[in-house]
């Protein structure tokens, strides 16, 4: 709790140490135009590549895949907003790399890195005979496409039952 108190003190007062900064060099009003003319730009980038993200995730749906990237894009766009909306030039700086494509696509990347969604499961059916196995799905850009009835794996029959 004390540190993100202290990250609320401590930020604002950093990005007001700019502005001053800023404003000493090239004088209070072009600093305050620059700070509103940031916060359009931001907003109407951020309605621009959003409205393009959610085209890519309806594409994607129709297409049969999980538009997981593409929900991390729009996270990142909309973070990169929010920042562009706070006046200050650090807040503008990181809002306007978030909404940059190849560093968004970097950033998602690391993010996925490493993510994975693994179960096991055991199923007994009513003639008495049962069922394990293990599912694994590693994040990957592309996945191969199957049909939606077919399932790929192997099926063993074990020598004793289940207890």
């Amino acid at each position: 709790m004390r540190i993100l108190f202290l990250f609320l003190l401590i930020v604002p007062l950093i990005e007001l140490y700019f502005l001053i900064q800023l404003g000493d060099v090239i004088g209070a009003l072009p600093t305050v135009l620059l700070t509103i003319f940031t916060a359009v730009v931001g907003v109407a980038l951020m309605r621009a590549q959003g409205l393009a993200i959610m085209q890519k995730a309806q594409l994607a749906m129709a297409e049969g895949r999980l538009p997981q990237t593409e929900v991390m894009e729009g996270v990142f766009v909309f973070l990169g907003g929010v920042f562009l909306f706070f006046p200050g030039l650090i807040s503008d700086s990181i809002g306007f790399l978030f909404l940059i494509p190849f560093v968004r696509h970097f950033l998602i990347a690391q993010s996925l890195k490493g993510m994975a969604s693994k179960a096991q499961f055991r199923y007994r059916s009513s003639k008495g005979d049962y069922y394990e196995g293990e599912w694994s799905e590693g994040v990957e850009p592309e996945q191969k496409k199957l049909p939606s009835d077919v399932i790929e794996g192997e099926i063993e029959k074990p020598k004793k039952p289940l207890p």
